[in-house]
C-alpha cells in the first residue's frame, strides 16, 4: 500500500484542505518502499519573520506490517534554491534534499524492508518535516507559506501546500508558540 508523503504533521493533518489535489494524485503513485531517495526534494516557502531551524529538516521512512514497525530518519541538507522557483515579495525559501550518504542509508533501509516484506505485506510512508523559528517579531498573524515537492531530478516541482495561512496549518497554539531562531537564518 502506498502512502502520501507528509510535510510535518501540521502541513497535512491539520490542513488537508490546503493540500493541492493534483499533487496528491501524483504522489499516490509514489511507493515509499521503492522510491529513489536521491530524487525527492522539498522547497519550503516562508513568509517574512519565519525561518527553519538548522538541522531540523528530516525525511522519515517507515514501514508497518501487522503490529511490527521499521523506521528510519534521514537528515535533509540545504541545497541552492532552484532557479525556477518564484517567490512572493518579501518571502524566502529553503530547498532540501538528502545528502548522498543519507540517500545510501535510506536505500539500505528500503532493501531491509523489502526482505522483511517478503514475509508479509508491508505499508510504507514517507514523512518530511521541518521546525520553524521566528526572526525578529516573527511572522504576521495572516502570514502564508507554501511547500513544493519534486520526485525526481528531471521533474518539475509540484505545489503540495499552496499559499496557506500558517495559523491554519499549525493551529493557533502552535503558531503562537513559535520560538526565536537565536541567530539562525
Amino acid at each position: 500500500m502506498r502512502s502520501i508523503p507528509s510535510i510535518a504533521a501540521c502541513f497535512l493533518l491539520a490542513a488537508c484542505s490546503a493540500v493541492v489535489p493534483a499533487t496528491v494524485a501524483r504522489l499516490a503513485s509514489l511507493d515509499p518502499l521503492t522510491a529513489d531517495p536521491a530524487g525527492i526534494e522539498l522547497v519550503v516557502i516562508l513568509p517574512p519573520g519565519l525561518s527553519i531551524k538548522p538541522g531540523s529538516a528530516k525525511l522519515e521512512l517507515s514501514a508497518l506490517r501487522g503490529s511490527q514497525t521499521m523506521t528510519g530518519s534521514f537528515a535533509l541538507a540545504d541545497q541552492p534554491l532552484a532557479d525556477a522557483i518564484d517567490l512572493p515579495e518579501g518571502s524566502s525559501a529553503r530547498h532540501y534534499a538528502l545528502a548522498p550518504e543519507d540517500a545510501a542509508k535510506m536505500r539500505a533501509l528500503q532493501t531491509e524492508i523489502a526482505t522483511w516484506e517478503q514475509q508479509g505485506k508491508a505499508r510504507g510512508s514517507l514523512g518530511l518535516g521541518v521546525d520553524g523559528c521566528a526572526l525578529g517579531d516573527g511572522p504576521a498573524p495572516d502570514a502564508t507559506g507554501s511547500v513544493l515537492i519534486r520526485l525526481g531530478p528531471d521533474t518539475s516541482f509540484l505545489p503540495l501546500v499552496a499559499d496557506t495561512r500558517l495559523v491554519d496549518l499549525l493551529g493557533p497554539k502552535a503558531f503562537a508558540a513559535i520560538q526565536p531562531c537565536n541567530g539562525a537564518e
